[in-house]
């Protein structure tokens, strides 16, 4: 099967998470993703997290679909081969600190002069101006610095979410803008060169809700309280249930099936404007409604009462879920390192197509065929390898 991006070749100068999985969705649509690591540790994310033969289950997801050269972009030998690679690219995605690839040589003015239709973009943490413009960035950061930590509140304290959460922001953000300029070059054949910052993608991310206090200026603009602040799980007897009782009929609906006719003839939560005013009244009304119900009755209870409710599921939880299990969209694969692997289909499969991603890549697995096909002879790979311009693993 192919997907909408069938003939776009990607290079992907990055490691983690942020350019990472910007490029496995994009290979998710059908584009072909050449990654670019160093000849030392490569991409550091293979060490981090459950692992097995040196790749971890984060590396394992987030770089499916790719293929992997490992080059010294220090050596002219090895920018060479970078050039050769760009020259038959759609688009470069990178993830150094500003001004790092125009010092070896591949600024966006060098390599939009050679390749005029080629997409750029540069992921960084804080853009290209700013006084943080050179600091190094990781995921937490990002959440306290963008609203994430301080609505995350436990108590009075703030807190992060427990996932890389700003990161995949960032990834989306840069496939979107990616697949975005690639439809321009295709018009008009004029590249682009994106900057995107994590802290402003997560900024413009959480502006709708998170930083709903902060978008009406005038004195005559009314606030109301930040329900996001009070958001909570509910308790049942023996176990955790998401409640989201929003419209009115929901309301009458869940008071009626649990028995709570003294809300209703209260009136004191019967409508929107009533709950939102006081909602921490309506969320310790709607858990001292559900404590003493075995969470299995209470689903049950609520569903045919056509009230929004789910269990909490712990993650070793999900795939098993009805509903994930009826979707079929985690799927069991083998990689020839790591072993037996569960992970989401291809996204690819809202167009119809049902891609099967190549495995993710060991460490420069790739660079001989790449070589190959760039019409390197085995003799000079072989010198390359022994220069060590270029680091050759096999797959396995």
């Amino acid at each position: 099967m192919t997907g909408p991006l069938e003939g776009i070749r990607i290079i992907e100068l990055g490691q983690m998470i942020a350019v990472p999985a910007a490029t496995q969705l994009l290979a998710s649509y059908g584009a072909e993703i050449i990654k670019i690591e160093n000849t030392g540790t490569g991409d550091e994310l293979r060490f981090y997290s459950s692992n097995k033969g040196g790749i971890s289950a984060m590396f394992a997801h987030a770089n499916a679909g790719k293929r992997s050269i490992a080059l010294d972009l220090k050596e002219e030998a090895g920018k060479k081969i970078l050039w050769q690679l760009l020259e038959t690219s759609d688009a470069l995605i990178e993830g150094f600190r500003p001004g790092v690839l125009a010092k070896l040589g591949f600024g966006f003015d060098v390599v939009s002069s050679k390749c005029p239709s080629l997409v750029y973009c540069s992921s960084t943490g804080f853009g290209p101006t700013g006084p943080y413009r050179d600091l190094p960035v990781y995921d937490p950061l990002i959440q306290a610095l963008s609203g994430w930590a301080g609505a995350q509140q436990v108590g009075d304290d703030p807190t992060l979410v427990r996932g890389f959460v700003a990161d995949k922001v960032a990834a989306t953000g840069n496939a979107q803008a990616v697949t975005a300029a690639l439809v321009k070059s295709s018009r008009t054949g004029e590249g682009s060169h994106i900057q995107l910052g994590m802290l402003e993608s997560n900024i413009a991310f959480n502006w709708t809700d998170v930083m709903m206090h902060c978008c009406l200026l005038d004195d005559d603009a009314t606030h109301q309280s930040n329900i996001l602040s009070s958001y909570r799980l509910f308790r049942a007897k023996d176990g955790w249930v998401s409640l989201a009782v929003s419209t009115d009929k929901q309301a009458k609906n869940f008071c009626e099936a649990l028995d709570r006719q003294d809300v209703i003839d209260s009136g004191r939560f019967a409508t929107a404007a009533q709950r939102g005013a006081d909602i921490a009244g309506w969320f310790n009304t709607l858990q001292e409604s559900i404590e003493n119900s075995l969470l299995a009755d209470l689903l049950d209870l609520l569903i045919k009462a056509d009230v929004p409710v789910a269990p909490v599921l712990s993650p070793a939880d999900v795939a098993s879920n009805p509903q994930v299990a009826a979707a079929g969209f985690l799927e069991e694969k083998v990689h020839p390192l790591a072993g037996k692997i569960r992970g989401p289909r291809s996204a690819a499969s809202s167009f119809g197509d049902q891609l099967t991603l190549c495995p993710a890549p060991s460490h420069g697995q790739d660079g001989r065929q790449l070589l190959d096909e760039m019409a390197y002879s085995p003799g000079e790979i072989d010198e390359l390898a022994e220069k060590g311009i270029v680091l050759l693993r096999s797959p396995s």
